[in-house]
């Protein structure tokens, strides 16, 4: 059994380079580290799960791995009080435990069922024409600024019912609580914004509450699951994680999707001959390069041991979902992209208990979006070399800054 960390800092985890292609150090860690223990500069351990087996072992694990830090504390200790952001970030499904997460769970599935999400696909078609109509007639776009990003955003604001003129503003909004630093905001510009939020979708509710309309906001506001409804707070976060989510995996999804199909023209050629194949297509995207490179931190409960290693209460674990997804033990050829791939049972939304609830509505994206765009640009092609295209930052997102292609 190991008792101490293996290493400090064996693998380049954070750099540029590391970002541009991640998959050979997922390799090795795959190999020599699969449960490697990285020291934060805090002097705290962070545990990278790496292989298929351990991470679906990791993220069934409600019980050893908890996503709410406050449960990693001694069960007389005072549970410390949350920053508005904090509470805006963090009140939802997504960062609690049962029976919480249980009760959050079950009132926002009410709200965001599949058929609201399948009377969506008319619409997700009309925007996804628009915006590509609007970069028709120029050379050269990059694809992130003008369709990848704009395209979900639209989306998710008009589901959850925010007018059109509010539309850029609640965007803005929400870049500054999931990526301030590429806005380059100090931490009270960020708390600015955020309560500006907070009193926007405060008002959103009471309107709701008075008159309700088709719209996810209402039917959020109005559920109701044994006497419960959410609180104000829930709401204003569960309304805040469907915004940030709703869009930075499909932003992801159409972006990374987009580059692996150019550089595996082959498989483009595929789908052009065998349209049928493009829902199996986006689900061999989502598992080659999907939008989420680790899960959101889990916290270990209390001490035990996990396959041999010694784990503290209080470790911070996560869970290499693009490594996950790349593990020869779980995929044929995993390093191949394959669009008539059947037996692909990837990790992209991650398993359990904390399933993305958007994936539907990221794969209806995916699939009419790549295909529109194919479609429309025949002769798409990448306007740089692939090694001067930059990755965003970050251990949880992976996708690209721009996507500069030619068009024609």
């Amino acid at each position: 059994m190991k008792t101490q960390p293996s290493a400090t800092a064996r693998y380049d985890l954070f750099s540029p380079t590391f970002k541009a292609n991640p998959f050979p150090t997922f390799a090795q860690m795959r190999q020599d580290d699969p449960i490697y223990a990285h020291r934060s500069p805090s002097g705290g351990t962070i545990w990278y799960i790496t292989r298929f087996e351990e991470v679906t072992a990791v993220l069934k694990d409600n019980d050893h791995f908890v996503k709410d830090v406050r449960n990693t504390l001694p069960p007389d200790a005072q549970k410390p009080r949350k920053s508005s952001l904090n509470r805006l970030i963090n009140e939802n499904m997504l960062f609690a435990d049962p029976p919480d997460h249980t009760r959050l769970r079950a009132l926002v599935n009410q709200a965001f069922t599949p058929r609201r999400v399948e009377q969506l696909a008319g619409r997700v078609q009309q925007i996804t024409d628009e915006l590509l109509a609007v970069i028709a007639a120029a050379d050269e776009a990059d694809l992130i600024a003008s369709f990848a990003l704009p395209m979900p955003v639209r989306i998710i604001a008009e589901l959850l019912g925010i007018p059109p003129a509010d539309q850029a503003q609640v965007a803005d909004w929400s870049q500054a609580i999931i990526s301030p630093g590429s806005r380059n905001l100090n931490y009270s510009a960020r708390k600015r914004k955020v309560r500006a939020f907070v009193d926007y979708l405060r008002q959103m509710f009471v309107l709701r509450q008075q008159e309700p309309q088709d719209d996810l906001i209402s039917a959020l506001v109005l559920a109701e699951e044994a006497g419960e409804r959410l609180n104000e707070a829930e709401l204003s976060s569960m309304v805040a994680l469907l915004l940030v989510t709703g869009h930075e995996t499909t932003v992801n999804l159409l972006g990374n999707g987009a580059l692996a199909l150019l550089n595996h023209p082959e498989q483009l050629a595929i789908l052009r001959e065998r349209p049928a194949l493009w829902e199996t297509a986006v689900e061999e995207l989502l598992r080659f390069d999907g939008p989420v490179e680790t899960s959101t931190t889990r916290w270990v409960r209390d001490d035990f041991v996990f396959e041999g290693h010694q784990m503290r209460r209080g470790d911070v674990v996560r869970v290499v979902l693009a490594s996950a997804n790349r593990d020869a033990s779980q995929f044929d050829q995993p390093n191949v992209l394959d669009v008539t791939r059947q037996d692909n049972r990837h990790l992209a939304f991650g398993m359990g208990i904390h399933y993305c609830l958007g994936a539907p509505l990221a794969r209806l994206e995916g699939q009419i979006g790549l295909q529109t765009l194919f479609d429309t640009f025949p002769k798409l092609c990448l306007a740089v070399p692939i090694d001067q295209l930059e990755w965003r930052s970050g251990v949880l997102f992976r996708g690209l800054k721009q996507l500069p292609v030619r068009l024609h």
